[in-house]
């Protein structure tokens, strides 16, 4: 048997021993979020998530952003309009240790629905109300800061949402600034 067989061999019968285990955890929990474009601003929602191993983070994400008005006008008339946006998405990263602290490098995909609404000021007519879902790619940065029995975790996401055919343009991409509070719940030891 050469060296690296020996070495492997050792390792494999002294290291669980002496290492500790790595902790799998469940995470639930709330998310608040800022987004510099018109469809976003503030915004809140719902987090759920595994750290498998604390190697690798995969979790989902619900957000309702809020959004803003403006009043535009076109041929058609004067109106005010409100922009909204809605995130449904998984979240996929590695978690890197780094002290008291883990660091989360990842990819959030999935879909994110735009929605507007026209409120007529000059001209005559009901409102008019449009909402498009677009493909979301958004990477990732985010790291896990233990507070008492909760996770606190300060993220940026820089989103690159598909183009919503609307009435007036939206921006669809950009970067979101998000502060999550999770509740962290061990689910196995993994030993090996």
């Amino acid at each position: 048997m050469n060296r690296w067989g020996i070495a492997v061999a050792l390792g494999q019968v002294l290291l669980p021993v002496d290492l500790g285990a790595q902790l799998g955890e469940a995470q639930f929990g709330a998310i608040g979020s800022y987004g510099t474009s018109s469809a976003w601003h503030g915004g809140a929602g719902l987090i759920a998530g595994v750290g498998a191993g604390r190697l690798i983070y995969v979790g989902a994400r619900w957000v309702y952003y809020f959004g803003s008005s403006a009043v535009q006008t076109d041929t058609g008339g004067t109106f005010d309009v409100r922009d909204r946006a809605q995130i449904f998405a998984a979240d996929v990263g590695l978690q890197y240790p780094l002290g008291a602290a883990e660091l989360v490098a990842g990819v959030t995909i999935g879909a994110m629905r735009f929605a507007q609404r026209a409120e007529p000021l000059s001209a005559t007519g009901p409102p008019q109300s449009s909402s498009r879902v677009e493909f979301l790619l958004a990477p990732n940065l985010s790291v896990q800061l233990r507070v008492s029995s909760f996770l606190v975790i300060p993220e940026f996401v820089y989103s690159f949402a598909g183009s919503p055919d609307q009435r007036w343009p939206v921006d669809h991409q950009g970067p979101i600034f998000s502060l999550r509070v999770v509740m962290p719940f061990e689910v196995q030891r993994i030993r090996r």
